[in-house]
């Protein structure tokens, strides 16, 4: 597929802010009452997590480039492009999330403004590169479908990365309530971010009956995307299914909870990598 640049460029830097964000919602909201020197070393592994799947995501992009050093050229335009505007944001978002990740290695400390600062930086680079795709002549990629598909990528992949490896930290320190709390916050946002791909779905029917492709030459739909979204949607579920048994487990078997819990996270990272082989192959 001659997109698949793309496909590993967008699904890992999505994951990449999801990742980042679910792990600040945790640290925050779960890590506030505990030292902070424990809950550095809990969140330690999904920041760094989270900067590496950046990394991969941008080593992606490149192959999608003729020559990487045009990249430099884009951000000319920012006033007036997209592209140039999701460049400067991947830029910002990837150096704060250095910054935080470096100084947590250095000092062994979690700055938590740095951090905030990063995943806010994250968020509008996501909307920059959702703004780039919708806006487009292909008619399937317009508005709602394309924001709320990638908001809802970020949501599943990002939010069951990180609790697969906060619960692998907390496993060791035998904190089996957090691991359930941790568990039920990726839930929480696989099932949000299924309900915004839901909603993108739904604004497609408002084009029904237009042309797919505006001022472009007609031509068959590829062959197989109904099959490949049939394996998408039993993978996710799949993965969801795993997640919450291991909330329906007793206390005392959580010590399984990294298996179970790497089974979701490959169930659902799989499950999005064929939903934006799927994506692409309608507009490519």
């Amino acid at each position: 597929m001659h997109e698949l640049p793309l496909v590993i460029f967008t699904l890992f830097m999505q994951a990449s802010v999801g990742c980042l964000v679910i792990t600040l919602l945790c640290y925050f909201r779960l890590f506030g009452s505990k030292d902070p020197q424990i809950a550095m070393k809990w969140v330690r592994a999904p920041l760094i997590a989270s900067f590496l799947l950046g990394c991969a995501g941008l080593l992606g992009s490149l192959f999608h480039m003729g020559n990487p050093l045009h990249m430099f050229y884009t951000l000319m335009h920012v006033s007036s492009s997209w592209m140039s505007r999701e460049v400067l944001a991947t830029a910002v978002y990837m150096g704060l999330l250095f910054l935080s990740v470096a100084l947590l290695l250095l000092k062994q400390k979690v700055n938590g403004l740095l951090l905030l600062l990063s995943a806010a930086a994250g968020l509008v680079y996501m909307y920059a590169m959702s703004a780039l795709y919708a806006d487009t002549l292909f008619t399937l990629w317009s508005g709602l479908f394309t924001f709320a598909g990638f908001a809802g990528t970020m949501l599943l992949t990002g939010g069951i990365i990180s609790a697969l490896l906060l619960v692998t930290a907390l496993g060791y320190a035998r904190e089996d309530e957090l691991i359930r709390r941790v568990v039920k916050i990726a839930l929480a946002a696989g099932v949000a971010g299924l309900l915004l791909m839901l909603l993108g779905a739904l604004s497609l029917l408002g084009n029904i009956g237009e042309p797919i492709y505006m001022g472009m030459t007609p031509r068959a739909m590829p062959e197989g995307l109904l099959s490949l979204n049939i394996i998408r949607v039993v993978l996710i579920g799949l993965g969801l299914f795993f997640a919450g048994r291991l909330l329906c487990q007793k206390q005392a078997e959580i010590t399984n909870a990294t298996l179970i819990m790497s089974l979701a996270t490959v169930c659902v990272f799989a499950g999005e990598a064929v939903g934006r082989v799927v994506f692409f192959s309608l507009g490519g």
